[in-house]
């Protein structure tokens, strides 16, 4: 996986006006001491910008194969024949547009600028996703020792449900 490919969807959403953050395993290799490989980006998208049609026929015309993983297209799935796979999110929930609002500008290694999650809100996407390569990329995190906002945390984890979850990772040995 290259920042190149943030590069290629960036071109085509910031075209449209479509303001986007970098989540998954990218986002959670910002925090972490040592990067893992992964085969995809993931975007949380602010909208659809100028309508899911026009943005599908602009990432059509950019060469990316376009499905929508659900009927309400709220997460749609793009290949590119050079470029990779990828995966855009809608932000949909209240949470999701806070933690949109809460990321940050980051430089990526071959200077493209992108907006990433904060640490907080990639532990919180990462327990709500709660897969196994999801808690080791937490647990990850955690071990690379980053300052916390724990209420925060707290907070998102009850919402969704998996406080306990979170507790156990943070637990001594967690």
């Amino acid at each position: 996986m290259t920042t190149t490919t943030l590069g290629a969807l960036s071109a085509v959403l910031d075209a449209l006006g479509v303001r986007w953050v970098l989540i998954g395993a990218l986002a959670a290799n910002r925090y972490r001491s040592a990067p893992r490989l992964t085969l995809d980006a993931d975007l949380l998208l602010a909208d659809f910008g100028p309508g899911l049609e026009t943005m599908e026929a602009a990432l059509r015309e950019a060469g990316w194969s376009v499905a929508r993983a659900d009927p309400h297209a709220e997460l749609l799935r793009l290949r590119h024949p050079h470029w990779g796979i990828a995966d855009l999110l809608v932000a949909g929930t209240a949470y999701q547009r806070e933690a949109l609002a809460r990321a940050r500008m980051e430089q990526l290694d071959d200077g493209i600028e992108v907006r990433v999650l904060t640490v907080e809100d990639v532990i919180v996407h990462k327990l709500i996703a709660n897969r196994f390569q999801d808690l080791a990329d937490i647990e990850a995190v955690l071990a690379s020792a980053p300052e916390l906002d724990e209420a925060y945390i707290e907070r998102w984890a009850e919402f969704w449900g998996v406080t306990a979850t979170w507790r156990q990772l943070r637990a001594p040995g967690g």
